[in-house]
């Protein structure tokens, strides 16, 4: 099916709220430059039994699974920061995708795409047998919009849905592109899926590390990568992630607001990207990027590992 030709930007502005306004990441990152510069003045110090229990955290799984975790966790209100192995690059799974709806909504943000926008399946979108329900629900409708398929990428974790998103922005090499525009010079897409799961030639293909993932998923959701009605349609997306009840969620205070975006390739690699903010104190916020690679974890330690570093999340806000 075509798109719509009615009014395409009335319909994205009325789905987005406001009219959207394109802001220059060299701002963002001065900015981002000039908060951090103030909070290193004033954080506050972390207990040695935070550290400790992070310390404890990491290395019990990695004895037991034989892999190893990537962990960094901070509040970027006050500056308190935890880290395991949050330089190192790990594969980043289906964490991507929400950078990827970031992308598309910057692209809307410039007046470069629409979010009603209709994308047409092909029928080589389906040969792989992979997880896709929102697509499958809709193949007989011949296309969804990119709003649509955004929601599918980040709440349900639709490979279609991403792999469509990737080629119509130009594939793996312009989300990274994006990444690189947005101030983050390690994460790099190589791949669609499936293939970006899989091994690679290059142990750099398709991955990222702890600390650039944090910073990045900071800078979309809090800073201003994004137009503020773009950013908040991207955190509803995560909050309604429906695939990490088992990961990072399940250790955070019940009450709090959440929003993640997990990855996995079913074997050694589990991912599970977040922010996290008490209701009661909505001034302060968490944010998280776990990752596993390698060993022979099971389900039983994947969950237990990220069930205990939300656990930590609390510690952070003083």
């Amino acid at each position: 099916m075509r798109p719509d030709p009615v009014a395409p930007l009335a319909r994205r502005r009325l789905l987005v709220g406001l009219p959207l306004l394109g802001i220059a990441a060299r701002s963002a990152l001065s900015h981002e430059a000039l908060a951090q510069a103030a909070l290193t003045q004033s954080a506050p110090v972390l207990s040695p039994a935070t550290h400790h229990a992070l310390s404890d955290i990491a290395t019990r799984y990695e004895k037991i699974s034989g892999g190893r975790l990537g962990v960094h966790i901070f509040c970027p209100e006050n500056g308190t920061a935890l880290s395991w192995r949050g330089e190192e690059r790990f594969r980043m799974c289906s964490s991507f995708k929400a950078s990827l709806a970031a992308c598309v909504l910057a692209r809307c943000d410039r007046d470069e795409d629409d979010l009603t926008r209709r994308i047409a399946f092909r029928e080589s979108d389906f040969k792989e047998p992979f997880w896709a329900p929102v697509a499958a629900r809709n193949r007989d409708a011949g296309s969804l919009s990119l709003a649509a398929l955004c929601a599918g990428a980040v709440t349900m974790s639709d490979n279609i849905c991403a792999n469509m998103l990737l080629r119509h922005i130009g594939g793996p090499a312009a989300l990274t592109r994006f990444w690189r525009d947005s101030g983050d010079e390690i994460t790099r897409l190589d791949a669609y899926e499936p293939e970006l799961n899989r091994p690679s030639a290059n142990p750099d293909d398709n991955t990222t590390s702890p600390v650039a993932m944090a910073r990045t998923l900071h800078r979309l959701i809090h800073g201003t990568l994004l137009h503020p009605n773009s950013a908040a349609l991207l955190r509803s997306w995560m909050i309604n992630c429906t695939t990490g009840t088992q990961r990072l969620r399940a250790g955070l205070p019940a009450h709090w607001v959440v929003g993640d975006k997990t990855g996995n390739n079913g074997k050694d690699i589990a991912a599970d990207i977040a922010f996290a903010s008490p209701d009661k104190n909505a001034g302060k916020s968490v944010i998280i990027a776990t990752y596993t690679a390698g060993g022979t974890p099971d389900e039983t330690q994947f969950r237990r590992v990220f069930h205990d570093i939300g656990a930590l999340a609390p510690a952070l806000l003083g």
